[in-house]
């Protein structure tokens, strides 16, 4: 049996004790996203082992015994004071229930505007809108740690002509992430692509960020815990990418700590957001420029996709001995009770982490399939390529 594996920060350090985990939303919060009415609810599947003693609100395929249990194999721990729901009305009452008990509630994305007082959140919706629009940025970063950018109008977008390579992103105070809603332009076919699509949405789009392309040498997604005392930096996730802008994962190595300059940036910028009233986890988008600048690319204010393996990574690294942890996301098919087979071989020899997991077979959307979310450990990156696909070979 494998010993305990515990995260680096405990959960008062990550939100204060009367928080809730409640992610269940409606899709015209997250339409800057490409969500669909599935993603509603897997997203309530975050943080699992992280929030241990705390209230969450949870979707019963994110929070069985057969989910359970496969944390357990880890070494992980989940003892929440869960509530679980089948559908958005159940969940929207286990939210309420909570509040009225004195909780605050907490999200990667905001929840309906008008379903809760605006003293149910951890964060004020307004603030979490200001922080996390990108065209903010320069209110809260030295503008030499930013790349140049200008707002226009869908009307100047239109005959907007560029001598060189930028970037399109959506503008506006919609929550984005996962690279939806931004375009690298590299030429003039890049540009009318990207100018077509966001014509297309553009009841949806206020306004469209045109920034100068800058090369770097390396980004990381890097993690803070900003509490009302203090900022915590608990690292940075190597990004990796399938193409420009469209991160496919991330890698953490123990022997290769984020940047002096690029921790030092992320904390100034955390310290910034705590006077301003933000509370909880952010992970910052940070590259290395040729001239070797941080330059900050993107705001996010919110859980990111590497959180668990960040905070999970230096307890899973010390109890395998390996250095190198890497993500990965599958989505198998077949009964849950074959997935959970297949998995306890990785699990319990130490080297594949689940984070996040999801049992189709309890939501009517999923089409038979589930989620799988987690990281492999290994002793080199060539190993840590090898050891994901052994997981992807595995279905």
């Amino acid at each position: 049996m494998l010993s305990p594996l515990l995260p680096a920060l405990s959960p008062d350090q990550l939100y204060p004790a009367s928080s809730v985990y409640m992610a269940r939303t409606q899709l015209q919060e997250v339409r800057m996203l490409g969500y669909t009415n599935l993603q509603l609810d897997t997203a309530t599947s975050m943080l699992m082992g992280l929030l241990n003693g705390y209230a969450s609100v949870r979707h019963e395929g994110c929070a069985g015994t057969e989910v359970i249990e496969l944390f357990a194999a880890a070494g992980i721990t989940v003892d929440e004071q869960m509530q679980i729901y089948s559908n958005a009305a159940e969940a929207r009452r286990c939210a309420e229930q909570l509040v009225a008990r004195g909780h605050k509630l907490f999200w990667p994305y905001p929840l309906p505007a008008g379903f809760y007082p605006e003293s149910a959140h951890l964060v004020s919706p307004d603030l979490y809108r200001f922080l996390n629009a990108k065209q903010n940025l320069g209110k809260l970063v030295p503008q030499e740690h930013l790349a140049h950018q200008q707002c226009l109008s869908h009307a100047a977008l239109a005959s907007f002509t560029s001598p060189g390579p930028v970037c399109l992103k959506a503008g506006g105070d919609a929550a984005t992430g996962w690279g939806f809603a931004v375009f690298p332009c590299p030429d003039q076919a890049a540009l009318e692509a990207a100018r077509s699509w966001f014509a297309e949405r553009r009841e949806s789009i206020p306004c469209v960020l045109v920034e100068q392309w800058i090369n770097v040498a390396g980004s990381w997604c890097v993690g803070l815990a900003i509490s009302e005392a203090e900022t915590r930096c608990f690292g940075g996730a190597e990004q990796v990418f399938s193409s420009a802008c469209k991160q496919s994962g991330s890698i953490v190595d123990s022997s290769q700590p984020i940047p002096a300059k690029v921790h030092a940036l992320a904390v100034r910028i955390g310290e910034r957001v705590r006077t301003l009233g933000f509370r909880g986890i952010a992970g910052l988008d940070i590259g290395i420029d040729r001239q070797g600048r941080p330059m900050l690319f993107d705001p996010n204010f919110r859980i990111a996709s590497s959180t668990a393996q960040l905070l999970f990574h230096p307890a899973a690294a010390l109890r395998s001995g390996l250095p190198i942890s890497h993500s990965l996301q599958i989505t198998p098919g077949g009964s849950f009770a074959d997935v959970a087979r297949k998995l306890r071989g990785p699990i319990e020899s130490g080297w594949f982490i689940p984070t996040r997991l999801f049992n189709g077979e309890k939501h009517p959307l999923s089409n038979g399939t589930h989620i799988v979310t987690g990281f492999v450990m290994a002793a080199d990156r060539a190993s840590a390529a090898t050891n994901t696909a052994r997981i992807r070979a595995l279905f």
